[in-house]
């Protein structure tokens, strides 16, 4: 089985380590960032195959990160899921509209955010392969 590489962009140190530590437990091999500027650089570094995005962060909100990981032809491809704690009316339209896969609302049951990123990860090998 591929070990799927995941990146977790997100201002909360706790929520980082929680979900990493669920992930890793499923078999992804994950990193995490606490801010955008660490997160666009791991993102070049580590070549994630799947990015979980945070919306409201300090500094470069999760928007703006998206708008360059999309603008970057070293990121462009990589599926990035909205991962926010706000709710949207339109949430999910309006993440696909801006060049995410999906946007899922913290909190998440952990074997639900594993399901649903291997669900988009499987889809993606098979669109690109």
């Amino acid at each position: 089985m591929q070990q799927w590489k995941i990146l977790i962009i997100d201002d909360e140190d706790l929520l980082i380590k929680s979900m990493r530590l669920s992930l890793n437990y499923k078999g992804f091999d994950t990193l995490g960032a606490r801010d955008g500027i660490k997160g666009l650089e791991l993102a070049d570094s580590f070549h994630p195959d799947i990015i979980l995005l945070d919306i409201m962060m300090p500094g470069i909100d999760g928007w703006e990160i998206l708008k360059r990981l999309k603008g970057s032809s070293g990121t462009s491809r990589i599926p990035v899921v909205i991962f926010t704690a706000r709710e949207y009316s339109n949430g999910t339209a309006l993440a696909r509209e801006k060049g995410a896969v999906d946007m899922i609302t913290k909190p998440v049951d952990p074997r639900l955010l594993a399901s649903t990123l291997l669900k988009i990860l499987e889809q993606n090998n098979r669109m690109e392969g």
